[in-house]
């Protein structure tokens, strides 16, 4: 016997469903998609979205039979997290629910982390409830039609009865017999599931008949309400999974039989099972993914979530720009954008399929543009206006023409950015030089080309050069309004920009001398002399609340320009670094390293930078240092000449008096000879900060010659060689007699290396298998000596040095290299009027 039931449960279920499908194909021989569409296009975009919402609410009572089991069962469910579990199984049970058997393994599946979840009766006991509001339904029709409140159906009466017992029947059957079944269960709980399942049944018939209505078929409505109800029993008696095509067919017999037109019945139920079926479904479908991409985006530490984001807010960002483009360019050239190939494609789009022709697609178009850039550029205010510019686009779309099909496309549109939300994260707004060159080129290609096409439209152009147009370019009055655009759009493009350019904040600390001499003490290197100019700002990273690390930069443009390495505590370096990167990113600021050793280059590089080496610089080690030997034998004769032509060097000490300061400026003035002082990688004169460092001197006669002021890194244990003048009547020969000196100091001073600076560009480049950039550098540097003695300056330190460092610059990859140089270009200069001053205290005079 049960091998003759596994048979039948096999046979028959494959026999009702091929029965049903060729009825199915039998009775709608004769309809074409014309005529659907035809009948579909009858119904308005707001009475669509109604009957949408309508088949989302019809599903919400089915919601209540899980919460009801969730307290009756003691389930530890978050509210959020049950809804979505309900909303998943009942959605999946609805259309492919089986007897019951669906239903039972969905909640099995989705409650597989409670403690009684193993239990299959209540499960099964609210499957069974459930039907209760088919039977209640069935039942008051049986009274309706026996009791003639029903008129018309005197004919079928017995057949319409004998459907309607049948759900009675096989409710009757199903719940009964087993009265064991139901020992136990709480009164209340049954009649809550009662309740449940007579509301959501009611809601199920309303927005049946809804959908007649809507139609325009002209029907009563209880009779609307049978036919629902026949067919729904016919569709459990059936067996068929989540009533597909039982349902369907019956309702087709019924009102085929009631005289309404087959076409009107199939578009009825193609927008039943759109809005009652598919749509929940593929709501269903979008929450499952979510719920699987949270637990895996859990089980690999959120790299999943990251690079999803990543992705939608590419794809968003680049939508947002094709749609502003294509907005503008259907403005200005309508009929073009359907003409071209590529463009024709993607007519689908609001503003080639309902916008065209209209004027605010100029306006539209750029702000979105604008508004595009700062979604690029993951900036938080961008996200206000662009979601105001997505739904005024819409607005326009349905007010003045009217059109669905735009508006579901740009709401996608808007759907897809709002889940961007948090990737949206910088506090400001700066526009990169990078990005003005992006976005200029392409507003430069729609302003002109429009400009353009007014230009060869006008009289005198056509008259000329015999222009003829093919409806593709807008007449001499729609030029003249669109000139007239072009300044509204210019006017709300500056508005748009200053919102988005509001509450600028500079990055790091202005400058403060205590502060900076506190982390000086921990530990210092041969730039951080640098940071007296004036011309920084600074940095603090911070360990329990004191400052550990510190990092002298400049900002142009959206860049940060960090110079030398960070100084203070070396342990910290990495995360001080990385805090800095994080930070300016917040702020909308790019750091660049320039001139960094190359351990900071490399530390740099994890954080995604690229790195591009500058060139050497040239270390004295004093131990090492000796005048002796063949190849130095020019620097002796030179140092000689000056001691017998009576030259004295002396480390000169501040504070300076005015005596000393009045020459050391002169010279500064004659070496200058009119240029502009440098800054920023350089130190330049000025009596605040020339007071700050001791100055080695050539002199003759008390008179100082040449100088150079000297930095000391106690951390590096090296001197460095700063400022450098001489005077033009100083002798050949003046700075080497200054630099043998200066080593000689530097090593009485008890110090490892005294650096004589960089020179540019050495020894960059000189593989075949280098990077193309310091290829052309190394280019630059062999033949640029007409402009700048690259080889000169590298031959003339290597006199007194083999040992050289390489130094580079590391930059984000979103920066141009050409862009981070004309920045350096831009900052390398004095930058300030003075340096900032400090007490200076004369206790003594530096004499001859």
């Amino acid at each position: 016997m049960p091998k003759i039931k596994s048979i039948l449960s096999h046979l028959i279920i494959p026999a009702v469903t091929v029965i049903l499908i060729s009825q199915l194909v039998f009775m709608t021989r004769e309809i074409t998609w014309n005529m659907i569409l035809e009948t579909i296009s009858q119904i308005t975009w707001w009475q669509a979205l109604l009957l949408i919402i309508f088949g989302f609410v019809t599903i919400v009572p089915t919601l209540l039979s899980d919460f009801i089991l969730a307290r009756w069962q003691a389930y530890n469910i978050k509210r959020t997290d049950l809804i979505q579990r309900a909303w998943l199984i009942n959605v999946f049970n609805i259309n492919a629910g089986f007897i019951g058997t669906v239903s039972l393994l969905l909640r099995r599946v989705f409650y597989f982390d409670q403690k009684k979840s193993s239990h299959l009766k209540p499960y099964l006991q609210v499957y069974l409830l459930g039907l209760t509001g088919l039977l209640v339904a069935s039942a008051a029709a049986i009274v309706a039609i026996w009791l003639h409140f029903l008129t018309g159906f005197e004919e079928n009466m017995i057949w319409l009865i004998a459907i309607l017992m049948m759900a009675i029947v096989v409710g009757f059957i199903s719940i009964v017999p087993r009265f064991h079944f139901w020992q136990g269960i709480n009164l209340l709980v049954v009649k809550r599931l009662l309740t449940v399942s007579l509301a959501s049944f009611v809601l199920q018939m309303a927005l049946f008949v809804a959908i007649g209505v809507t139609l325009g078929i002209h029907l009563r409505l209880a009779i609307m309400m049978l036919a629902f109800i026949l067919a729904s029993t016919i569709a459990l008696v059936s067996m068929t999974p989540g009533t597909w095509g039982s349902f369907d067919v019956a309702v087709l017999f019924i009102l085929s039989d009631l005289s309404v037109n087959s076409d009107q019945v199939v578009v009825w139920l193609i927008l039943y099972r759109v809005v009652y079926n598919v749509i929940p479904l593929l709501s269903a479908f979008i929450l499952l993914i979510y719920r699987l991409s949270k637990k895996i985006n859990s089980d690999y530490r959120g790299v999943p979530h990251y690079v999803a984001r990543a992705v939608t807010h590419q794809v968003t960002t680049v939508m947002l720009y094709l749609t502003g483009i294509l907005l503008v360019l259907s403005g200005t050239m309508p009929t073009i954008v359907q003409r071209v190939m590529i463009l024709n494609h993607l007519r689908s789009w609001p503003i080639t399929y309902a916008l065209a022709n209209q004027l605010p697609n100029i306006l539209l178009g750029f702000l979105l543009l604008i508004s595009a850039r700062g979604v690029a550029n993951r900036v938080k205010r961008a996200y206000q206006s662009t979601i105001v510019l997505l739904v005024v686009i819409i607005i326009y779309a349905l007010f003045e023409y009217r059109h669905i099909v735009p508006m579901v496309l740009v709401g996608v549109l808007l759907f897809a950015f709002m889940t961007t939300r948090q990737t949206l994260y910088r506090e400001q707004f700066i526009h990169s030089w990078e990005e003005q060159i992006v976005d200029g080129a392409i507003w430069g290609a729609l302003i002109i080309s429009y400009l353009l096409l007014g230009i060869v439209n006008t009289p005198i152009f056509k008259h000329n050069y015999h222009f003829h147009e093919r409806g593709m370019i807008p007449s001499v009055h729609w030029w003249v309004m669109g000139a007239i655009v072009i300044l509204v759009v210019a006017t709300f493009s500056l508005l748009l920009s200053r919102y988005l350019h509001a509450h600028q904040q500079q990055l790091g600390e202005s400058f403060d001398e205590i502060r900076l001499n506190r982390i000086l003490t921990i530990g210092d290197t041969h730039y951080t002399n640098l940071a007296f100019l004036g011309d920084k700002r600074f940095y603090y990273y911070q360990v329990n609340h004191e400052d550990s690390v510190g990092m002298q930069f400049r900002l142009v443009n959206n860049k940060a320009m960090v110079m030398g390495d960070p100084f203070g505590d070396a342990s910290y370096f990495a995360e001080a670094m990385q805090q800095f990167v994080d930070d300016a990113d917040v702020l909308g600021y790019v750091p660049v390293f320039y001139e960094v050793s190359e351990q900071i280059a490399m530390l740099a590089h994890e954080f995604g930078y690229d790195f591009f080496k500058l060139g050497e610089e040239a270390h004295v080690v004093l131990d090492a240092f000796s005048t002796a030997g063949k190849k130095m034998q020019n620097v002796r004769s030179v140092v000689n000449q000056a001691g017998r032509a009576g030259f004295e060097f002396k480390v000169l000490t501040p504070p300076f008096n005015e005596e000393i300061l009045k020459q050391l400026q002169k010279i500064s003035d004659e070496w200058l000879a009119g240029r502009e002082e440098k800054g920023y990688s350089l130190g330049f004169f000025d009596q605040n900060y020339i007071q700050r460092y001791p100055i080695a001197v050539l002199s003759k006669d008390n008179r100082i010659e040449a100088y150079a002021t000297l930095v000391t890194s106690h951390t590096e244990r090296q001197m460095a060689v700063d400022l450098m003048r001489f005077t033009k009547a100083a002798p050949n020969g003046v700075m080497d007699v200054l630099f043998v000196n200066t080593i000689a100091y530097a090593k009485s001073q008890g110090l490892q290396t005294l650096n004589l600076g960089m020179s540019p560009l050495a020894n960059v480049g000189q593989h075949r298998q280098s990077f193309g950039r310091e290829r052309l550098a190394n280019l630059v540097y062999q033949f640029g000596s007409k402009v700048y003695s690259f080889e000169g300056l590298h031959h003339y330190k290597s006199k007194f040095t083999k040992t050289w460092v390489p130094m580079y610059i590391a930059y984000s990859r979103k920066s141009w290299i050409i862009m981070v140089m004309i920045g350096l270009l831009k900052i390398d200069n004095k930058g300030v009027k003075r340096a900032p001053a400090f007490k200076v205290v004369y206790d003594k005079d530096n004499d001859f």
